[in-house]
């Protein structure tokens, strides 16, 4: 399963700062804790709003549920284009958590490498003003995305994506989001392979598909020979 690293986090933390009591940023957004605002009311539950305070345990439980449930999966859904390191992915973690999402940046999955990382340089406005802490920001990320990784952290990363089983997940509300927040990308080609592990456990799922005239048809079944 991915995951954001401490480097990863730290680079957030340093950028977005913590208040504890709600405050509106720059262009008007009511703000609290980590860079947390009415955006994350699926994690906060509240609505963030002048008087509101947090304790600081609470501004790290919603930074670490915000990055975990709704950011870094919008990372990882590229994962099988790009095959993320780590430092790519706590660069454009910290990156979506600023701006929202790596849809633009990326052009759904279209840019290279090289070309991401220039884009990211762009991104320094806020209500069409350009900030020099969204400036240094964009700079820092930019740098950690092109940092290159040692062998040894690359082989820690790689052994949590081991052959196993998948730990039990209910918050996800589809396939694709289980995957995702595993670090797991959910195209055709993973689809194939989780299928071809399983396929004793979709029998099942198959046969209602039978019976309702809704089972395709691959080409080139074998036939049975009756044994």
């Amino acid at each position: 399963m991915a995951k954001i690293s401490d480097k990863g986090i730290d680079l957030i933390k340093e950028f977005e700062g913590c208040r504890l009591t709600a405050y509106q940023d720059e262009v008007g957004v009511w703000t609290i804790g980590y860079g947390i605002t009415n955006a994350d009311k699926s994690i906060t539950g509240t609505t963030i709003k002048r008087g509101l305070k947090i304790s600081q345990s609470t501004a790290e439980k919603w930074l670490e549920e915000s990055l975990n449930q709704k950011y870094l999966p919008l990372v990882m859904k590229y994962d099988d284009k790009y095959g993320w390191s780590q430092n790519e992915i706590d660069a454009l973690t910290s990156f979506a958590y600023n701006i929202g999402s790596i849809d633009q940046l990326t052009a759904n999955g279209a840019r290279s490498r090289d070309t991401i990382a220039n884009k990211m340089l762009e991104y320094n406005k806020a209500g069409g003003t350009i900030y020099r802490g969204l400036t240094r920001r964009r700079e820092a990320e930019r740098k950690l995305f092109l940092t290159p990784m040692s062998e040894t952290e690359e082989k820690e990363v790689k052994d949590i994506k081991k052959k196993g089983f998948f730990s039990n997940n209910k918050s996800a509300k589809n396939l694709n989001e289980f995957l995702h927040n595993r670090g797991f990308g959910a195209g055709e080609n993973n689809l194939r392979k989780i299928a071809a592990e399983n396929w004793k456990g979709l029998k099942p799922a198959m046969f209602a598909l039978a019976q309702t005239g809704d089972l395709k048809k691959p080409d080139n079944l074998n036939e049975w020979d009756g044994k």
